[in-house]
């Protein structure tokens, strides 16, 4: 009952500035926490006995866990979570420059790929951990010139640029014959009436209403056939991630189990894009401690991710992947500032 009694209350004023200062002094130091060191560091008007009951207790409601009888104290997952949302609850979003994010690079990247190939690295120069980003979902992308090039006999590479630089390929094969002049005309045509459209809305209606119009012609219905063959041969957004080498210099990552989560990362992006995949959804920053991440593959880890938008529209996400005492307090805002700053800068791309 008393153990119920202890899980369920609110920490009071001295142990959440206890708790917070100590999950501070393991993410610099990386080592258990004892009680006698940690008082006279952070000049705590307690005795080392007070802040052992403190620690206890602490312990018992979840917030720390002791490796060994002898050893001092780690935050538990728990304990980083309550770090972090007293960071949150005091953080104020802004688009103040003070992540060294270079902006103008980004600005003087004509394709999209190589943008996020960018942001990736900016990010994990930056945090000393791994950056990792999904690009936008083509479908949201403005359409700005349409091009049919000849492969062979009946087949035919679309190919489909838009206003962000993103380049969509997809090759065709149709039944009927076709020339060079024909295929020039027919990308002509496309080109003048879906550019301007999102790929969603040519998808969505774009199509039928210019079949609809009495005057097209037989070589429209055909160029229309190829575009809608084309797009209807779904393409994905792009995951991209650099630095997870900079993992290996916590000494917890390089443990069996966590070394494990970093190569199973290697192996299967997939596991990493669905859960960026999944991040699109949420607005502002997040961020998702140890077991709080939605997969058993991720072991040890932190995400702290950022939707970003074009418009109003929610299209990709960005973050950073550590271990769970990474220095939130610097990753935050670094974070935060970056998915900004990219929703800004695709908005402007895609006018």
């Amino acid at each position: 009952m008393e153990r119920d009694k202890l899980h369920s209350r609110q920490l009071d004023e001295r142990e959440s500035s206890v708790l917070k200062a100590l999950v501070y002094e393991h993410i610099i130091s990386g080592k258990p926490i004892g009680s006698r060191s940690f008082v006279l560091k952070y000049s705590f008007s307690i005795s080392a006995a007070t802040m052992r009951n403190i620690m206890y207790d602490l312990e018992k409601m979840g917030f720390l866990t002791q490796p060994h009888t002898s050893a001092g104290r780690l935050p538990t997952d728990k304990g980083y979570r309550f770090y972090v949302d007293s960071l949150l609850d005091t953080y104020e979003f802004s688009m103040n420059n003070s992540s060294n994010i270079n902006e103008d690079t980004l600005r003087r990247e004509m394709q999209i790929d190589h943008m996020f190939s960018s942001i990736t690295k900016m990010l994990s120069a930056v945090s000393k951990y791994a950056g990792i980003a999904l690009s936008p979902i083509p479908d949201h992308s403005i359409v700005k010139h349409i091009e049919l090039v000849p492969l062979g006999e009946n087949t035919i590479l679309f190919i489909m640029v838009t206003r962000m630089g993103m380049v969509l390929n997809q090759k065709i094969t149709i039944s009927s014959s076709f020339s060079h002049d024909d295929l020039h005309a027919y990308s002509k045509y496309l080109t003048s009436e879906l550019c301007g459209f999102s790929i969603y809305d040519i998808k969505k209606d774009v199509f039928d209403h210019l079949r609809k119009n009495k005057m097209i012609s037989s070589n429209d219905e055909i160029a229309l056939d190829i575009a809608e063959l084309a797009l209807s041969k779904s393409e994905k957004a792009n995951l991209f991630i650099d630095g997870i080498e900079n993992l290996l210099y916590f000494p917890e990552m390089i443990e069996a189990h966590h070394l494990e989560t970093l190569l199973h990362l290697l192996k299967k992006k997939e596991v990493l894009k669905y859960i960026m995949e999944k991040n699109i959804e949420l607005d502002g920053v997040n961020t998702f401690i140890g077991e709080e991440i939605d997969g058993e593959d991720i072991s040890g880890c932190s995400i702290v991710s950022s939707s970003y938008k074009i418009g109003n529209q929610n299209v990709g996400s960005l973050g950073i992947l550590g271990p769970t005492r990474m220095d939130y307090e610097k990753v935050v805002p670094l974070v935060d500032y970056t998915g900004r700053m990219v929703s800004d800068l695709l908005t402007k791309m895609a006018k």
